[in-house]
């Protein structure tokens, strides 16, 4: 409006200004001085009889031996759907058990071939677990999944954990395995190396790490069949290398770890306009990037597995990080985090050493800095939880790749 006024006529200008006195001239009232009274305003019976202080004191935390499940129970053994709001499930001898998180529920889910002891990821749906690498659990039964123990790279296909996807030992290939029948197999190969891959939880879309087939390095998209590649960074350092990436279940950004040899660092792609923004940066090792269900809800563990290690999440109002534990029992304990609950309810393993062996299952809260001690000693802890829906997968065909 600042050039219409501009551009007025003079005496538009003038009668406006004319105008203006007349209507404040018509709004010019006289007020008298109120008298004083000793009436108060508010009658005494209305006024509260106490207010209580606000309090800055944190929220208890869980005495470390006194936790939530005291006993297991001694029941037949057999596949049962996820609990609502999730539950921790965890091995004990040769037995997958599951608990409620306030622990009144449990049920042992599995005994366990000597084969099967080993980790736990649940699909993200939650129905289909895959132990070991190895083997794959579902109200079907068990069948091998195809891959070989050690296959650390394995990952669920999303949105309906259908299927297992990994590179080979080479890392020449993309294999996808169907979790139903593991006999079908298939090449979904759009790299000519492939270092780490992962499915964007809409599905459709793979997100790898590694080198194209002309030698650029760097993050790429494809479809899940491996066709229309997409670079969304390019690595310009040739002693950097991506060795995570994990995407946000809102579908719009990703994360990944990155190591030049000196440094560890997180990253957050903004997949809408491929903007790279570092989060942290770490001289020990960075690993076990932990997402959802809630967007920017990011865990990640700093240290090597020959020391104590420590778990730090993202404070969106910050943008930094804030390091689990501290002011409760897990403060000094190597923690390794499991996954998320809700944006409040981080599950993570506690040991006195290392990231290996039988560990205290705890819930961290990042609101209010507490800690509860679900239960103790439990071996190959993990988080089973169905994924939210996702938002699809969308780039800007405008924007440029980002560069590290």
């Amino acid at each position: 409006m600042r050039h219409l006024l501009g551009r007025r006529a003079p005496w538009t200008a003038l009668a406006a200004l004319g105008l203006a006195a007349v209507v404040a001239a018509g709004c010019t009232t006289t007020s008298a001085p109120t008298p004083p009274s000793l009436v108060p305003l508010v009658p005494p019976e209305a006024l509260p009889v106490s207010t209580p202080a606000p309090t800055t004191t944190v929220a208890s935390s869980s005495d470390p031996n006194a936790p939530l499940l005291v006993a297991l129970p001694d029941t037949e053994c057999g596949y049962a759907d996820p609990l609502p709001g999730g539950e921790i499930t965890f091995v004990v001898g040769d037995r997958l058990f599951g608990m409620s998180l306030d622990a009144t529920i449990a049920r042992c889910l599995r005994q366990l071939q000597p084969t099967e002891r080993g980790a736990v990821v649940w699909s993200p749906t939650a129905t289909r677990a895959l132990v070991n690498t190895t083997t794959v659990f579902d109200v079907a039964g068990v069948r091998a999944s195809g891959f070989e123990i050690g296959a650390t790279r394995l990952q669920w296909e999303y949105p309906a954990g259908a299927a297992l996807v990994a590179p080979v030992q080479s890392d020449r290939v993309l294999v996808r395995r169907d979790a139903a029948d593991p006999r079908n197999r298939s090449e979904v190969t759009f790299l000519g190396r492939t270092n780490v891959a992962i499915s964007h939880p809409a599905g459709g879309v793979r997100l790898a790490a590694g080198q194209a087939g002309d030698g650029a390095r760097g993050v790429f998209a494809a479809t899940d069949t491996g066709e229309g590649t997409r670079v969304l960074v390019t690595i310009t350092d040739p002693g950097l290398d991506v060795l995570e990436l994990a995407a946000d279940p809102a579908g719009d950004a990703i994360w990944m770890i990155s190591d030049n040899g000196a440094q560890f660092r997180v990253h957050q792609l903004r997949l809408g306009d491929l903007l790279l923004a570092e989060l942290t940066s770490e001289q020990a090792p960075i690993s076990r990037l932990t997402t959802g269900p809630s967007t920017r809800s990011l865990a990640w563990r700093v240290g090597l597995c020959n020391s104590v290690t420590t778990v730090d999440v993202l404070d969106e109002r910050t943008g930094g990080a804030i390091r689990v534990g501290d002011g409760t029992p897990l403060a000094g304990q190597s923690l390794s985090p499991l996954g998320w609950l809700d944006a409040a309810r981080l599950a993570v393993a506690a040991r006195p050493l290392g990231c290996d062996g039988p560990a205290d299952v705890w819930i961290w809260n990042p609101l209010d800095g507490s800690a509860t001690l679900l239960v103790k000693n439990a071996e190959f802890p993990a988080v089973r939880l169905a994924a939210v829906p996702s938002g699809p997968f969308a780039v800007d065909p405008a924007a440029q790749p980002a560069v590290l």
